[in-house]
């Protein structure tokens, strides 16, 4: 596959943890020696992504991120000189992860990255597995199959039906699902530029959600890849925290995304 860029979101409030400072987000928080978020860029640079595009809110002390990212290269003895970190500031964060996303892949220039949330732990490279797999939909999605039950969080998991490798249905509130969305896809640029500016001009408010919805609805290809024995947490709240540090901490039970770096 050709050289492809990615797009971590990483703009949204945090509310649901009682930090008192806005500065802080949870993908700041820490794991093992380092915080959440350089897992998920070291992950991508495994991958072979050399340019990662980060969206955040206008809060964020953006210098401290990408230094503490190369810092934790050094540590880990990775050579970062060839990885670029371009962060995109969101100064409207109330507009929710489709905004997020509008903005991201405005900055992209690859024909198609690699979208990610800043706050998703895998026991696997999942990244590696996606790209491996790619044929060239419109867009295509990690999804869990639901075998290994008690890891997810089923009431706040967005929710997918899909049929012979395509998804039909997406959205937390839908009845019938087969899958549940990990918040990792493939896109091609063009495609997602086009579709969230059509969607940002007519919404104020839009998630990711909303333009797999539209892209579906347009006839596109719109497919899903099954992970079926990943183990993975999204770091919505204290509670989900609590379990990332048991399954991925010092107990070494999973490694985040199977790295072996310590």
């Amino acid at each position: 596959m050709h050289s492809v860029e990615s797009v971590i979101l990483a703009a949204g409030f945090s509310s649901r943890f009682n930090f008192g400072d806005s500065s802080f987000k949870k993908f700041l928080l820490p794991l093992k020696k380092t915080i959440i978020l350089n897992y998920v860029i070291t992950g991508m640079y495994f991958a072979g992504i050399r340019k990662i595009n980060i969206v955040v809110d206008d809060a964020v002390d953006k210098s401290q991120v990408v230094s503490c990212c190369y810092d934790f290269g050094k540590e880990i003895n990775l050579d970062f000189e060839d990885l670029k970190i371009n962060l995109i500031e969101n100064k409207y964060s109330e507009r929710e992860n489709g905004y997020s996303l509008y903005l991201g892949a405005k900055a992209v220039s690859s024909k198609s990255f690699v979208l990610s949330m800043a706050d998703h732990i895998f026991s696997e490279n999942i990244y590696t597995e996606l790209l491996s797999n790619y044929n060239n939909d419109d867009i295509i999605l990690a999804t869990d199959p639901m075998s290994i039950k008690g890891i997810y969080d089923l009431e706040d998991c967005t929710k997918v039906y899909g049929e012979n490798f395509y998804i039909k249905k997406i959205g937390k509130q839908i009845s019938n699902y087969n899958r549940l969305d990990m918040g990792v896809f493939i896109m091609k640029t063009d495609i997602v530029q086009e579709t969230s500016q059509s969607i940002e001009k007519s919404r104020e408010k839009f998630g990711v959600s909303d333009i797999v919805i539209s892209a579906i609805n347009l006839n596109l290809k719109v497919s899903y890849f099954d992970f079926p024995n990943t183990i993975w947490v999204d770091v919505d709240n204290d509670f989900e925290y609590e379990k990332l540090k048991r399954n991925f901490g010092e107990s070494n039970q999973f490694k985040p995304f199977n790295l072996d770096i310590f």
